[in-house]
């Protein structure tokens, strides 16, 4: 190497010595990019993936250990064209059927417990968030019951009330709800990396 004109091309430095300049990822780190995974492998019975804008909302219910059961990032409905998904964003909350639970009561009640006990869990993590947080009162999430064992859908208040809201409304909303969501997995982030 030239003096003059020293070579500092990383491609020149061995693998090794490259291994050695990149920081070591934390343990919280490592499990963040492993949720983050799993979600890019989700797909639903039609074979699609999770929704791009949704993706590290659904990371940070698993990372929570929340059971996720189905996500939309909401979409509007284009002209001419069947609408994908639902027009506002949502993340289901729904423990797996357990085996045999037709046939059992005492596995239907269980079931229910656990669905119940992830309510009871992002109430918590609700009221955290909310503690104080100025937001328009239709943006705040909520839970929206789906099933018959306890499960929940997390979304905004206001999500129901669609049908009734101009284009106009809807866009602003529908940009309104995602930015929630988005703000709640932040939320949610902040508290996987900073627990001890």
């Amino acid at each position: 190497m030239s003096l003059e004109k020293p070579n500092f091309n990383p491609e020149s430095f061995s693998q090794e010595q490259q291994e050695q300049n990149e920081p070591i990822k934390s343990e919280k780190e490592i499990a963040w990019e492993q949720k983050l995974s799993v979600v890019n492998e989700i797909t639903d019975r039609l074979g699609m993936g999770v929704d791009e804008k949704i993706k590290e909302s659904v990371a940070a219910f698993l990372i929570h250990e929340f059971t996720t059961s189905g996500s939309c990032e909401g979409h509007m409905t284009e002209e001419g064209k069947e609408r994908h998904g639902l027009p506002y964003p949502w993340i289901g909350v729904y423990a797996p059927e357990p085996e045999g639970w037709k046939e059992s009561q005492e596995k239907k009640r269980e079931w229910t417990i656990e669905n119940l006990q992830q309510q009871k869990k992002m109430m918590g993590f609700l009221e955290e968030f909310y503690k104080e947080r100025e937001t328009p009162f239709d943006a705040r999430l909520t839970f929206d019951g789906i099933g018959a064992f306890g499960g929940f859908r997390v979304q905004s208040f206001g999500a129901e009330m669609w049908s009734i809201l101009t284009p106009e409304e809807r866009e602003q909303k529908l940009e309104l709800y995602q930015k929630e969501m988005g703000d709640f997995t932040n939320f949610l982030k902040d508290k996987h990396f900073s627990k001890e």
